[in-house]
């Protein structure tokens, strides 16, 4: 009796839930599957291409350099998309996006060791490829749900995400240690790798095609620069973008720090690979259970794990540091934390009666702010990492800048 009485509530849960996944839009599925195609090609190239700098260079300097002109190009880049694409179909910015991204890692191959030394060129390269890839994704997004779906969504999205990043590092890891058998210390797998993904994304923007697509209506710069007077409830999203960007750093200190704790690529793919597995489970479970009346619990519980999973991280500097970075922060603590941030950062659009038509604006704005956020922390760091060790600065810096969590 007690198995029967309790697999009941179960099969309702699970029909809930199937209903659910069922009840989002075409646009929400597509932002999910391009999504999912998108990421594909970061878990691959986005932590590898970091790694890749650190084994040809050994400086995190030139990391840093990289990202810093990366995310300042994505700042112009929404801005000029917002001029030059307006009234215009999201597939096209696709599209743009993807093909960008083949020739970003088509350029590494010619490059090879020699990219170290062009880091600002590759970082404004991949800066507007990303521009053109998020403008998209975000107009797609809203135009797709609404706030009683948008956890879903996310929860959804993210278990695609997961489960490329099961694949793609995994991939990676072994593709890199098989180039490098015929010659220890070769980063020949790496070419391998970047070779792969150009064709990836080349034939991902020959497939996208421009059916029931979405467009904007409006943009201006002097609109997205007013909204932080005009919109009170928009003010902090933004304050929260500007804190958010100022932890941008951790993303290629984290790939830094795993690969000197793990020593080689093929465990660090794997082991990305595992945690991805136990996120893709995660992510729909948070989904399903978030509820606005819990945001609040929930974020402020997913910000005490990210601020745990990321101090010890670098204080330990082992597997079990790892381990504990991995299942507190990307497991469990950051869809609790996000998908709250997320949903109240679409819904101030929607309390807006002009939020549909000025969606861009939002949208900018919330790239200008994250961005200065961003190029002050990095720009502080590369001034900052002349004059230590590198890589105790990258441990000091990463577990610091988790702080910031508590802030937010």
């Amino acid at each position: 009796m007690f198995f029967r009485k309790s697999s009941k509530p179960d099969r309702i849960g699970v029909m809930k839930f199937v209903e659910k996944l069922k009840s989002l839009s075409y646009r929400a599925r597509l932002a999910a599957y391009l999504q999912a195609v998108y990421f594909f090609g970061e878990s691959m190239g986005e932590v590898f291409f970091n790694v890749f700098l650190w084994r040809s260079t050994g400086l995190i300097k030139p990391i840093a350099v990289y990202n810093f002109y990366y995310w300042a190009v994505l700042i112009l880049g929404f801005v000029l998309i917002g001029y030059g694409f307006k009234k215009r179909g999201m597939a096209q910015l696709f599209r743009i996006s993807f093909l960008l991204r083949a020739l970003f890692y088509g350029l590494i191959l010619v490059l090879k060791e020699q990219a170290g030394d062009l880091v600002i060129w590759l970082g404004m390269l991949g800066g507007i490829a990303a521009a053109f890839y998020w403008a998209a994704h975000q107009v797609m997004v809203f135009s797709g749900t609404s706030d009683d779906t948008r956890e879903m969504f996310y929860g959804v999205a993210g278990s695609l995400t997961a489960a490329v990043y099961i694949v793609g590092p995994v991939l990676a890891g072994w593709l890199i240690w098989i180039g490098s058998k015929g010659s220890e210390g070769s980063l020949y797998g790496y070419y391998l790798v970047f070779g792969l993904l150009a064709l990836v994304f080349l034939a991902s923007e020959l497939l996208i095609k421009q059916t029931r697509d979405v467009s904007f209506e409006k943009f201006s710069l002097k609109g997205t620069l007013s909204l932080f007077k005009e919109r009170p409830v928009w003010r902090l999203n933004l304050w929260r973008s500007f804190i958010d960007g100022l932890m941008i750093p951790k993303m290629f200190l984290w790939a830094v720090i795993a690969f000197v704790i793990l020593k080689n690529e093929l465990w660090l793919g794997a082991v990305m690979g595992v945690f991805a597995a136990l996120a893709a489970l995660s992510n729909p479970v948070i989904g399903a259970l978030f509820k606005p009346r819990l945001r609040k619990l929930f974020s402020s519980i997913g910000a005490g794990l990210l601020v745990i999973a990321d101090v010890v991280y670098p204080w330990r500097m082992d597997s079990w540091g790892l381990i504990i970075n991995q299942v507190f922060g990307e497991v469990i603590g950051w869809p609790l934390f996000s998908f709250t941030w997320i949903a109240f950062y679409f819904l101030s659009i929607e309390v807006d009666k002009e939020g549909e038509k000025r969606q861009f604006e939002y949208f900018a704005s919330h790239e200008i702010w994250q961005g200065a956020g961003r190029l002050l922390s990095i720009g502080v760091f590369i001034l900052l990492v002349n004059q230590a060790n590198q890589l105790m600065m990258a441990r000091w810096w990463f577990g610091g800048l988790s702080l910031l969590y508590i802030v937010i």
